[in-house]
């Protein structure tokens, strides 16, 4: 009905806001009534009118969002105009800052409105095409064709959010990302993805398996042949990943049951990804790393095996409510999909779209 009342919250989802930042648009001249101390009632035909008046006026529409502080961008370090991509978690409006490098397009051009993180974007593509977007955030380079693959179905964006597996789970549990990647698997210990999510998040996520690869060392050629007690020389230069990645705790493990730990190597580079490791040691920046197969055969490099682990995804209950996260999950039952990714070489994706019960 054209004259129904709204709440303060109902009147910021109609607007794609935060409400704390109802105040600022009652200012503005949103109209509103007010029902007692602090309590605010707006009819639906005059927050419209209002909306329509300023967009009148106005050829970039903005939304209220909340930025993601990740590796990529702290709400600190924001530029003027800062290019993200956006996703609605539930009720919350969520940005992502693009690496300055990327060239994937943007959802909006977002600025610093406070220290708590919550930025005003002007949005670059309408704003009813939001609401089908699909944050997946992981460090696998297999995640390219599997979101590009539902893409394809013409609903909505899948944006890739780059982030170690830790992060990533992080990000699921803050409600700031729709699904988590995560290879943090230990068989040796007993440990395994399923196990870890039953821990963590309790019954409240779910399970899909992704691929199954080797993690190892990747060597320049003059160490071909080296152990890895050898590799702990202190002549000997390392490209390390960040603690709370995948890789991290590979090389940490099998150090650990050398009586060793990475403390002892000697650093050269902390690498944000499995690529970023590769380069380091393509370019002879550094001589040795910990990266999954198929990054390390890409780049040309020897790679030394030292576990077998799986990248499954991650997500909760209430992310498979979602229509755009369950779009996501039919899409990996796909055998075209299945043998893409068994193209690119060194992944096993028998069990693609299995979906597994913590």
């Amino acid at each position: 009905m054209e004259d129904e009342l709204l709440t303060s919250t109902e009147v910021a989802r109609l607007l794609r806001v935060h409400p704390k930042h109802l105040y600022r648009l009652l200012r503005q001249g949103l109209p509103g009534h007010r029902r007692g101390r602090g309590h605010w009632r707006f009819r639906r035909s005059e927050v419209l009118a209002w909306m329509d008046a300023r967009g009148a006026g106005s050829s970039e529409p903005e939304l209220e969002t909340e930025l993601v502080a990740s590796s990529l961008a702290e709400p600190s370090g924001l530029a003027s105009s800062t290019r993200v991509v956006i996703g609605r978690v539930g009720e919350r409006w969520v940005a992502h800052a693009l690496a300055p490098g990327s060239t994937r397009s943007a959802d909006g051009l977002a600025t610093l409105e406070d220290p708590s993180g919550h930025v005003r974007t002007s949005l670059l593509v309408p704003p009813t095409t939001l609401e089908a977007n699909v944050l997946v955030a992981g460090c696998a380079p297999v995640l390219g064709p599997v979101l590009d693959r539902v893409e394809r179905s013409g609903a909505g964006r899948a944006h890739w959010i780059p982030a170690n597996s830790s992060t990533a789970l992080r990000l699921l549990t803050e409600g700031r990302a729709h699904v988590a990647g995560i290879h943090l698997e230990d068989h040796e210990a007993g440990s395994d993805h399923a196990g870890l999510v039953r821990a963590r998040l309790g019954p409240s996520a779910g399970l899909v398996r992704l691929v199954r690869w080797r993690a190892g060392l990747v060597l320049a050629p003059a160490l071909a042949g080296r152990t890895l007690d050898d590799l702990l020389e202190p002549a000997v230069r390392w490209a390390m990943r960040e603690p709370g990645s995948g890789a991290h705790a590979v090389l940490r493990r099998a150090l650990e049951r050398r009586g060793a730990s990475p403390a002892e190597a000697t650093v050269t580079v902390v690498a944000p990804d499995h690529a970023a490791v590769a380069r380091a040691v393509a370019m002879a920046v550094a001589d040795v790393g910990v990266c999954i197969e198929p990054v390390a055969r890409a780049h040309g490099l020897a790679f030394v095996p030292l576990t077998e682990e799986g990248f499954d995804l991650v997500v909760t209950r209430d992310g498979l409510a979602q229509p755009h996260v369950a779009r996501l999950l039919r899409a990996l039952d796909d055998p075209l999909l299945r043998r893409e990714i068994t193209a690119l070489g060194s992944y096993d994706a028998a069990a693609l779209g299995h979906a597994v019960t913590p």
